[in-house]
Order: structure tokens, then sequence, then C-alpha cells
């Protein structure tokens, strides 16, 4: 377990214990830790400086905090912060005003002096698979940060910084024989697909004429154009290119008519196998027999842990299904359709789906034998649909135009609205001439009419 430090700006430095820690760490990208703990008396001295822009102190690493919020957890105090590599945060802080004027080809050396002058930073460049140079244009103008990363993705390089000094290189990684492997070494896998770069058409302009014109131009349009329709991305425009093959070379190159999968999983390292520590950028055998998935892959971001029980987190790099991939599944899934959908009628055709012996239905259910019953309408005298005795109470119930059911009215000797015993009552009740209703002697009189009833009986 990697002890953490925080450092004020006024230079109190303190440990910071009972914290814990989440680190994220992805190529060419920030690095943060994330720390949260409650106030107690082991570092009560250390709790108040977890404050915006002192410095926390991290595996010999250090991060600015820039966000953090303090907040009371019953009778405690708890505090969260973020803190971003002070790398990132430091090149962000430097502008770079001078500007390296007009068309010019330059080294990746000279464009590293060039935009981390004054920064404090050293830089080390492995040149192997680097191109010595590249053309740019009025380079500089800058925040230091965003001219590295110009740089990085001028030159297809990555780069990695430890304490003041950034490693650049085609590509920082280790090719190892480690293995992740499900239900050996790695949990809860997910499979990421993105489609959000897909595009399937392209258009290039090489060099201008005086006129206005172009000396070379070329258009490209992704065999996935025919899956997914026309989807334009955004023209290359380079003087450098004088001829059509070269700029059709560039824009093919430059169009992104895949689909993009990545992986996510929780490596469990397991010590008594002696499995290796895996880091990032590392190339490692990734084997995950529901996906189809048993290759060399690469680790692009690790999520770390300062409690040693939790598992690392590690997200793989992607895995690009190819435009001629992606075409061949989708004429085979077609063809496979075709043979069972009429394209024209829209309907199944007749005997393209086989019942297997194998086939399982619900109970009571075989469409392969031919003695299926055949239900014909009920009656009085007969089942059907449903049974005679259910078809005479629905032939009895009566429905007026409005579509309510109606219900007979009541008499001597039949129950209606009323039963015919209450009928027989109310016929007896006698009015007032009046017309005055009294109720009190209404409710005497069918008591008398019930002792009378009564009487009889």
């Amino acid at each position: 377990m990697k002890d953490l430090f925080i450092r004020s700006l006024a230079g109190q430095f303190e440990m910071l214990t009972d914290f814990d820690v989440v680190r994220q760490n992805a190529i060419n990208n920030e690095k943060t830790i994330n720390v949260n703990g409650v106030l107690t008396d082991r570092n009560k001295h250390a709790f108040p400086l977890v404050q915006n822009e002192n410095y926390l102190i991290y595996g010999e690493e250090e991060y600015v905090i820039k966000t953090s919020t303090i907040k009371p957890i019953g009778n405690v105090l708890k505090a969260d912060a973020t803190a971003i590599h002070r790398m990132f945060v430091d090149l962000s802080d430097m502008y770079i005003y001078d500007v390296i004027k007009g068309e010019k080809a330059l080294s990746i050396e000279t464009m590293l002096a060039f935009a981390l002058k004054g920064t404090g930073y050293t830089y080390e460049v492995d040149t192997a698979d680097i191109a010595k140079s590249t053309t740019v244009e009025n380079f500089g103008d800058s925040k230091s940060l965003s001219l590295l990363n110009s740089i990085a993705e001028k030159f297809g390089v990555e780069y990695e910084c430890m304490n003041k000094k950034i490693y650049i290189a085609k590509e920082i990684a280790r090719y190892t024989d480690n293995q992740l492997r499900y239900s050996f070494n790695i949990n809860n896998p997910s499979k990421d697909i993105d489609t959000n770069s897909l595009k399937t058409y392209i258009r290039g302009f090489g060099k201008k004429k005086e006129d206005g014109t172009y000396v070379a131009t070329a258009e490209y349009k992704s065999p996935l154009a025919d899956v997914f329709g026309v989807r334009h991305a955004d023209p290359v425009r380079d003087e450098r290119y004088t001829d059509e093959s070269s700029l059709l070379a560039q824009i093919k190159s430059e169009l992104h008519d895949r689909i993009d999968i990545s992986i996510s999983l929780t490596y469990v390292e397991l010590l008594a196998q002696g499995i290796q520590d895996i880091r990032k950028g590392d190339y490692v055998w990734c084997i995950i027999e529901p996906f189809d998935i048993d290759l060399r892959i690469r680790v692009v971001e690790v999520e770390d842990y300062s409690d040693t029980g939790k598992s690392p987190k590690y997200t793989l790099g992607t895995i690009m299904r190819k435009s001629t991939d992606i075409v061949s599944d989708f004429r085979r899934t077609q063809k496979t359709i075709s043979k069972i959908i009429d394209s024209s009628t829209g309907k199944i055709r007749e005997g393209s789906i086989k019942i297997g012996g194998n086939t399982v239905f619900d109970p009571g259910y075989d469409p392969t034998k031919l003695n299926i019953p055949q239900y014909g309408l009920a009656s009085a005298n007969s089942d059907g649909l449903m049974s005679s005795v259910d078809f005479i109470k629905l032939a009895n119930i009566l429905v007026g135009p409005d579509g309510q059911v109606v219900v007979a009215l009541a008499s001597d000797n039949t129950d209606g609205l009323m039963s015919a015993e209450d009928f027989t009552k109310l016929k007896r009740i006698k009015m007032p001439i009046s017309g005055e209703v009294d109720m009190q002697s209404i409710l005497d009189r069918l008591t008398a009419l019930e002792q009378e009833v009564g009487g009889q009986v």
C-alpha cells in the first residue's frame, strides 16, 4: 500500500492517513487521483490541508488538488478531493507566445524543445519508428500542453511523465506473455461498442492553383455505405499533395470506417500462480470465451486503489472491426434472412422453416402434428369456441342502442332491477294526495307491511 502525503502552498508537509485513494491512468491522457476520508485523531494535523491547489504526493508523484468537498457526516467531517498530475497542470498554465513562422519541416526534438521552453520539464525521445520530421505551419502561440498534444498527434507518438521528465516513444509499452483469462484471473468483463466516430465517405483536396482550383482531388466511399448509408467525414485539405493516388491513400487512412470495441474488466492477481504485474501500455493475452476473444491486446487505462484488497480495473485497447468484416457479416445475415423472408411480400416463405426432432414447445402445442383441432361456433345445443351453457348466458344479455347492458324491470312474479318481493311492497304504499312525501310515514308503512306479510306467512 502506497503512502499518501499532502503539502500546502505555504510548505507544510504531512502524511495523510485514514484516506482511500483511487488512481486513474490512461495513455496520453490526464493522470488523476481521487482521495476521500474522515477526520480522525491520526490525521487531524493533515486534514485541514485538503484544499484546492495544495499538492498530494502518491507513488512518488505530485498531483494538484483541483476540486474538493468537505461536509459533515453525522458527528464527523468527511473530505473528498480530486487531483490532477502536476505535469498536466504546469503545462496547461504555461503559454508559449513565440511562433515558428511559415511552413517548415521540423524534427520532434526541435518541436519539444520549443513547446517545453521555460516549463522546467525535460524530455527523452526513443526515436525508433518515429519520422525524422513533419511539416507544420506557424507552430506555437498556444499553451505548452496543447503543443505537446499536437506533437504527439502529428508524429503518432505517446508520452509519459515521471516527476519532471517526459518520455516519448512510438509506443510506451511492454510485450508480455501475461494472460487475462475469464473465470481464471478476471471478473466482470464488459464489452463496449462505439459507433460515434463511424463515417463512410470522405473527400480530399491537395495543393491549390493560382486560379483557386486544386492540382489534385480525391474521394472515397467505404463499403460500409451500403450498410449504414453515406456518412460524411471532415474533408482533408493538405497542400503537400499534388497527385490523386497519394491523396486517395491519405483520405482512406483517415476515414474511420470501422466499429470500435473496447473491453473493461477487473483483474484478480493470483500470486500463487506466479501471475506478474500488469501496467498501463502492456500488451497481454486476453481470453474471454463468452465474447469469442482470444488475442493479444493492449492495456490503455488502469484504475487502481490504495486498498490492496480491491482488484484493479483495466480498460483494454480498441478491437477494430474492419469495414470488410462488417460488410461480410451483414451479407451473410442478409442471405440467410432472404431464404426465410420473401422481400417482395415481407412474409415468411412457405417451407422455409423446418422443425427438428429436438425442438421444444409449450405443453400441449406441437405444430408438427396435422390433427390440430378446428373449432366451430357454439350454439344453444352444441359446444364450439365456447360452451353451449356460456352461449345461452351471453344470448340472454340485452344491450340497448347506446351499447349499455339493459336490465328488465321487476314485476309481481319476476326479479329485475329489484326483487319481486320488494316490488310488491312498494306497490302497496299509497302516496298522499298533496304529493308531498313524508319519509317517516313511508318508513312506518313499510314496517306495517313487513309485519302484515310476516303475520300471513
